[in-house]
């Protein structure tokens, strides 16, 4: 096994995801070859950091439910101050006069107020916005994507519920949080098929519907599905909504295999 062949299994060796006969190949290798043992002690090292990072970052008990009850309070609180400064102003008011006058000015305030909260309710904030073009240049770097293994603690991390791919030609490689300005944490699978020429890889993140644009993109019609197919360096990707998620696919593979893999999830 040469070193081209054996770099790209060592996460998957790491995972315990790669077959008996691969995992023996590329221990082999590792006896022969001291540059990729070092890249497989780094990696090594690199995971046993990530767990140690996780096992010390751990809350403790009921500190989560201290926080809710403190913010509870104060929110009660918050309410009783109003209703007690409204009582007092309504009071102060009384007079059918005065009373004309107050309820003229809450209309005014309401329609200068009404277009700012409508923009606020409907309009997504432009730090929730990811672009579809910087999720797949980040690809090629490591420090943004904060490995977690588990679904359950991954859906935990993100905040909402990860819907199912359905891939059964592919093993996924990794998972974990998208690291990124915009406020809404974005979940990453990275998958690996294996085939005559190699492996091949395929990278899908899945956020809340609206949360990743592109803005220069091809929209297709793909067994039901209003996808938006685009390139970025040597990468095709498609993006598409369904069940309440976006979904972005990346790969370096050709534009028609990416159509094949969009048709079968």
């Amino acid at each position: 096994m040469k070193c081209s062949d054996a770099r790209p299994l060592l996460d998957l060796l790491s995972d315990g995801a790669l077959e008996t006969k691969d995992s023996a190949l590329v221990l082999d290798h590792l006896k022969l070859c001291n540059e990729c043992q070092y890249e497989w002690n780094d990696l090594e090292q690199l995971r046993s950091s990530f767990q140690e990072a996780k096992d010390k970052s751990q809350l403790p008990a009921g500190l989560m439910e201290r926080i809710s009850q403190k913010l509870r309070d104060e929110e009660r609180d918050e309410h009783k101050r109003f209703f007690e400064q409204f009582k007092r102003f309504f009071e102060a008011y009384t007079h059918p006069a005065s009373m004309v006058a107050v309820a003229a000015t809450l209309a005014l305030i309401g329609f200068l107020l009404l277009p700012w909260m409508h923009q606020i309710n409907t309009g997504p904030s432009s730090m929730q916005i990811a672009s579809a073009d910087t999720l797949v240049e980040d690809l090629a770097s490591e420090g943004t994507l904060e490995p977690i293994i588990d679904r359950s603690e991954l859906a935990k991390k993100v905040g909402y519920d990860l819907k199912h791919v359905r891939l059964p030609e592919w093993q996924m490689n990794r998972s974990g949080v998208y690291k990124s300005q915009a406020t809404m944490p974005i979940a990453r699978f990275d998958f690996v098929r294996k085939e005559q020429s190699g492996y091949q890889r395929l990278s899908c993140y899945q956020a809340p519907q609206g949360v990743i644009q592109a803005k220069v993109a091809n929209l297709e019609n793909l067994e039901g599905k209003r996808v938006l197919f685009g390139s970025h360096g040597k990468f095709q990707f498609a993006l598409w909504s369904q069940n309440g998620r976006d979904y972005l696919f990346v790969t370096a593979l050709s534009k028609p295999q990416l159509e094949e893999i969009v048709r079968s999830a």
